[in-house]
């Protein structure tokens, strides 16, 4: 029995010395034989790995990796990895180069200089920059005409991903008050109503009026309750001879 056993633990060990002999010839003689004497690879997936990574997994492999072109992409970070070819899984020689596409990431572009141009005009140069106009908001401003541009945020010169926003505030020119009544008023009281409102005595007349005395304000144009611009002149007709 003993025999029986010891010749059966020959046997196997013989049959497993030559399984993994087998292997090994199928392995380091045949196969690269029947490849022209390379071995095969399978292409590693570099999507997502940066060039250096990218490399290093390749050259695990026994593959060269070949930066074939870049492109801006918003989504993936500068040199990573945006397609490879030969695709993932291919079956490859080894030596066989992998061709990548590599990010340069977003796209950087800066906020063009644009204030006291139309908006119009500002909105065709921002587009023309990359960048988009999300908001306009509008402010008086006596210093910008009305339907130009008086700012833009962020400032001038920021650096901003393609495709970023930016706001546009717009003039609408001079602020407009009401002008306030000065009829029967005495001339010193009337200017100073008029300044105090943010308008200007502008020419003063004198004319005789029998109803209302001397020294007071009979007419004035423009007329009460009329808009005009902030600064804007009130000419004054004053009763009486002119002194």
């Amino acid at each position: 029995m003993t025999g029986r056993i010891r010749t059966s633990i020959i046997y196997l060990l013989t049959a497993l010395i030559s399984f993994f002999f087998g292997l090994f010839v199928l392995d380091q003689i045949i196969l690269p034989h029947l490849a022209g004497g390379q071995r095969l690879t399978e292409v590693p997936d570099l999507n997502s790995l940066s060039v250096d990574e990218a490399r290093v997994v390749c050259e695990k492999k026994g593959l060269s990796l070949v930066i074939q072109g870049e492109t801006y992409h918003s989504q993936v970070p500068e040199n990573y990895i945006l397609r490879q070819d030969p695709e993932p899984g291919v079956v490859v020689k080894q030596g066989r180069q992998i061709y990548v596409m590599r990010s340069l990431g977003p796209e950087i572009v800066t906020v063009p200089y644009v204030k006291g141009l139309t908006q119009r005009q500002a909105t065709i140069l921002i587009e023309r920059s990359s960048l988009e106009v999300v908001e306009v908001r509008r402010k008086k401003d006596p210093l910008v005409s009305a339907g130009r541009v008086i700012d833009i945020s962020p400032p001038v010169d920021t650096p901003l991903s393609h495709g970023g926003k930016v706001i546009l505030t717009v003039s609408e020119g001079v602020p407009l008050v009401k002008v306030p009544s000065v009829i029967d008023k005495d001339l010193e009281e009337a200017r100073k109503i008029l300044l105090d409102t943010g308008l200007q005595p502008g020419e003063i007349a004198y004319r005789y009026n029998s109803f209302i005395a001397e020294g007071r304000v009979i007419d004035q144009i423009p007329i009460e309750r009329t808009e005009v611009e902030l600064g804007s002149r009130v000419d004054l007709v004053v009763s009486g001879a002119a002194p």
